[in-house]
């Protein structure tokens, strides 16, 4: 099993270059990340006074790439590792290195486990950046026809915005924006790729290390749930498309996230 995330700079989009407040806040964000990357065990983080935090500017968004690769390749499209590759519905259900199990809260005397799986996912490109709600895509429109001063005001109905809670107070306000390139007609098509197989999926209960040859339970009190075969699956998954083993995902949009 591995996994891997990448972060890497990227150059911001819109009108935040302008907006000093969403600067910093995307700049207290990476400082944040970046701390937590680079600090010694031995060092604490240090809290920002006002003063400190008024002299912050930032210059780049964040991208965020994200790799998890189960029982399979990163550069071979999520092929499986070989010893996962053919299902027989025998021994590659026995296989140890190629399952894993699950156990649910209040049901410990048993696992629900997936034999004979790899999984894949990748994404690439996904923009982290710092941004104003008046940036967002059909913005006058937008908050003219969903805006709700009820919801920035306390219980007495008085505003907890700085100034008034109206249309054009909540455009300025700054916030971090999650995006992923739109693409039409195939573009960006394979940005994001998603596999997942398994052969089969049974309930296994602990306490048993198999069945007997007139198919019942032989008690062995050492073995847990997960490293038997002794159920027949109920069911298997194969998640992928014709030119490989993932599946290739093509989506679009900003997520905004701000407070108050």
């Amino acid at each position: 099993m591995m996994g891997r995330i990448r972060i890497s700079p990227v150059t911001p989009q819109g009108r935040v270059s302008g907006r000093s407040t969403a600067k910093k806040i995307l700049a207290f964000f990476a400082l944040i990340v970046g701390a937590c990357l680079h600090a010694k065990p031995v060092h604490a983080l240090e809290a920002m006074d006002d003063t400190e935090m008024g002299t912050v500017t930032g210059q780049k968004g964040i991208l965020l790439s994200l790799q998890y690769y189960y029982n399979s390749h990163p550069d071979l499209d999520g092929a499986p590792v070989s010893e996962c590759s053919t299902p027989n519905g025998g021994t590659s259900l026995d296989n140890m290195n190629c399952r894993f199990g699950v156990q649910l809260k209040n049901r410990e005397t048993e696992w629900l486990v997936f034999k004979n799986g790899h999984a894949s996912l990748d994404i690439t490109r996904l923009a982290l950046d710092a941004s104003v709600l008046g940036d967002s895509h059909g913005s006058s429109s937008a908050y003219t026809g969903y805006f709700n001063a009820a919801k920035f005001s306390d219980e007495s109905g008085s505003c907890l915005l700085e100034g008034a809670c109206t249309t054009n107070t909540i455009a300025d306000m700054a916030g971090l924006r999650l995006s992923y390139p739109e693409g039409e007609n195939g573009a960006n098509f394979g940005n994001v790729r998603f596999g997942m197989f398994f052969e089969g999926l049974a309930v296994e209960p602990n306490g048993f290390s198999g069945v007997d040859g007139s198919g019942n339970l032989i008690p062995d009190p050492t073995k847990e749930g997960w490293e038997i075969n002794a159920r027949n699956s109920f069911m298997g998954l194969n998640i992928a498309d014709n030119n490989g083993h993932q599946a290739r995902i093509a989506f679009g949009g900003d997520f905004y996230l701000y407070g108050f």
